[in-house]
């Protein structure tokens, strides 16, 4: 919307010429100043200005729609929080002036006018509406600024979070995978709890927050010395005791720290520092809880460590590998868990090896053979030479990968695209941040087939482009683009761009392993394009619609009537002496009469009609269903002589114009033919001494 400072038109609304004059004059000085004659042109006219009303007086007593009717259409359409409108009315009924306020009207003002009262009265209402814009875009600039601050700073926390997670561990700051498992884990297990078990009643923000904070939980460490950290073999008994209290330390350490989200997120920083080594048969440490006693976050925390420990390189253990580590989880070999937070696992075991860990497993560990694992076996030396450069290029590699990782994350959040893939094998669809904001859908969707949209999501004939499109995708065309429209949360139906490409067997042809698709909002380029074509189909004098819209509108009709058999009705016009007119009392009276002229035409027929400019003085009507001549003449009769009232004039004028019909199908099939034929029957009435209808003849019968 465009701001208010930089509009300058006021629409009059009134049935009576006269007043319409009486307010231009009051108003011309410091508005431009448009008109319209009864409702139906009001609202049409708003429509059209939008952008450039900087206020709209409207007569309340005005025949067929009145002024409320209009203002409830207003205010339905959301008009009247932008634009000022005054309700002008004969009389200072209560009920009248009790409904207009309720309506949304700006101010009342009762006839007898006094000008410079009106004009006070608008220039003072411009100006507030004016300061409320200008207050309103300045909280907007001033929250957009802090949000941006607030995702500053919280970006800041995140990286510091990062590092001193990574210090605490490793004594070194090259553990960005530790830190990112912990963290992917966590989330990955909160998700399907919050989608499988909403007894827990955990929430969206909630899984966000704690997944951040569980890759602090072993905090404590930074109070254990650092000679039983790093001591190369197995504790002591009470060395033990020291490494146990980290979780004693963190939950202490923590107590003291101000979170600005609140007591919450400090009483969930706290349960994961203190709780993340309590186990559900009360085995754990530090406080022996048992069952339900830990918090559900706790231990997706837990299993997320556990699983980290399992799959990292320590001094006294080598590495397992990731679907090993998830097997010993399930199985029990390392302590035990809540049953619902091992489905979970359960549920997200393929995922969390392929995508967490980097690999891929050939099917969920449940279903692999229940074999003893034997202890790993002792690596070959290594070299120390080879060791350290091994350990370069790994650290160098991860680094690279991280990096990598990130600019996709940020280009992809700065980027206007939301991004969605889908694995057949797996039959899981996983979405972008952005895609989930937007559309407020979960991450990550298991068994996606039961929860794929319905056709219902679509718009019919966008729903059966999109099947066609997308089943014409093979190996020689593997991507597809469509516009289509689809629903938001708060109800809308914006404009999207999808862009859709099948991923499939490079040893199989023939065989699907899934897609990857990103949708554009372009709402805003549509309605831009649509204001476009608007534009260049409407004439910028009368609003009515210019030759090549009429053309557009008239081909719609034509296409409707051949499948329904409508009859069509072309009338077209042009004003009598209108060059005589022109010439005598000037251009602007000239384009004055055009106006009006074009309004007394809309004002007789009905919406669906096509009523427009053709060029000049020639105006064209057609008509639907409207095959019976004798109707037609007389309805078009009314136009023929009448008085027009203009500004540039005291008195009436009186106006006269030549109408020609061709009627369709009888008279002919295309527009081209039909507009000849009403244009010879149009010569025929000037022929006949103006002011007249005529149906177009063939030659054979005029003669």
């Amino acid at each position: 919307m465009s701001e208010l400072r930089e509009r300058t038109t006021v629409l009059l609304v009134d049935d009576c010429a006269e007043h319409r004059v009486a307010l231009r004059k009051v108003l011309a000085s410091a508005y431009e100043v448009i008109e319209a004659a009864d409702g139906n042109e009001a609202l049409q006219m708003t429509e059209t200005y939008f952008t450039q009303l900087v206020a709209i007086l409207l007569d309340e007593g005005m025949p067929g729609i009145d002024g409320l009717d209009v203002l409830q259409i207003m205010q339905s359409k959301g008009w009247l929080n932008n634009i000022p409108v005054f309700l002008v009315t004969e009389e200072e009924s209560d009920e009248t002036m009790a409904r207009g306020y309720e309506l949304g009207v700006a101010d009342i003002l009762v006839r007898p006018l006094k000008p410079e009262v009106v004009k006070r009265r608008v220039a003072n209402m411009v100006e507030l509406y004016r300061h409320r814009f200008e207050l309103e875009r300045v909280v907007l600039e001033q929250t957009a600024r802090i949000r941006e601050q607030e995702e500053r700073l919280r970006q800041t926390n995140k990286s510091i979070m990062e590092a001193l997670s990574a210090a605490i561990e490793f004594r070194n700051c090259d553990s960005g995978f530790h830190v990112r498992r912990i963290r992917q884990v966590t989330r990955l297990l909160l998700l399907d709890v919050m989608e499988h078990y909403p007894e827990y009643g955990l929430t969206q923000e909630q899984t966000d927050a704690i997944s951040e904070l569980s890759i602090m939980h072993d905090i404590g460490k930074i109070a254990v010395p650092e000679n039983i950290l790093t001591k190369d073999g197995r504790l002591t008994a009470d060395e033990f005791e020291r490494m146990k209290a980290h979780t004693i330390y963190g939950g202490e350490l923590v107590r003291h720290i101000i979170f600005p989200q609140g007591e919450r997120v400090q009483r969930y920083f706290y349960e994961i520092c203190r709780h993340h080594h309590e186990r559900w048969d009360g085995e754990g440490y530090p406080d022996g809880l048992k069952g339900e006693e830990i918090p559900i976050w706790v231990q997706a925390v837990s299993i997320a460590d556990v699983y980290e420990a399992l799959v990292s390189r320590r001094v006294y253990k080598p590495a397992y590998a990731a679907e090993e580590a998830v097997r010993m989880i399930l199985e029990g070999e390392c302590g035990a868990f809540n049953p619902k937070i091992l489905a979970s696992l359960r549920r997200v075991a393929v995922r969390l090896i392929a995508e967490v860990s980097g690999e891929a497993a050939e099917e969920p560990p449940e279903e692999r053979p229940k074999a003893r694992v034997a202890a790993p076996a002792e690596p070959a030396a290594a070299s120390p030479v080879q060791e350290e450069k091994e350990s370069a290029q790994r650290s160098e590699a991860q680094t690279l990968f991280l990096l990598e990782q990130e600019k996709y994350r940020i280009i992809a959040e700065l980027s206007e695209d939301m991004v969605f893939t889908y694995n057949q094998l797996f039959d899981s669809m996983e979405f972008s941040e952005k895609f989930c904001r937007v559309f407020q859908v979960p991450a990550y969707i298991s068994e996606y087939s039961k929860y794929r949209p319905s056709a219902r999501t679509f718009y019919p004939e966008e729903y059966e482009a999109l099947i066609r499109c997308r089943n014409r995708l093979t190996w020689a065309v593997p991507e597809m683009e469509m516009d289509l429209r689809l629903p938001l949360p708060d109800g809308t139906r914006p404009w999207f761009h999808l862009v859709l490409h099948v991923i499939l067997d490079h040893r199989d042809r023939t065989r699907e392993l899934g897609y990857v698709g990103k949708l554009t909002n372009i709402n805003r380029i549509k309605r831009e394009a649509t204001e476009w074509q608007k534009r260049a189909n409407t004439d910028a004098l009368t609003q009515l619609y210019n030759r090549a819209g009429a053309h557009i509108l008239f081909e719609e009709l034509l296409l409707e009537g051949k499948n329904t058999h409508t009859p069509l009705t072309v009338a077209f016009m042009d004003i009598d002496h209108f060059k005589s007119l022109n010439d005598t009392m000037g251009h602007e009276a000239g384009d004055q009469i055009l106006t009006a002229f074009g309004q007394s035409i809309r004002r007789l027929f009905r919406p669906d009609d096509i009523v427009s400019r053709f060029g000049g003085d020639e105006f064209l009507v057609v008509m639907k269903n409207m095959g019976d001549p004798t109707f037609v003449r007389e309805k078009l009769k009314q136009l023929c002589r009448q008085h027009l009232q203009i500004a540039c004039a005291r008195e009436p004028l009186e106006i006269s114009c030549s109408i020609g019909v061709a009627f369709y199908p009888k008279d002919g099939q295309e527009f081209d033919d039909l507009l000849r034929k009403a244009d010879q029957a149009l010569y025929q009435s000037k022929r006949a001494g103006r002011g007249q209808v005529s149906f177009y003849a063939p030659p054979e019968k005029l003669s």
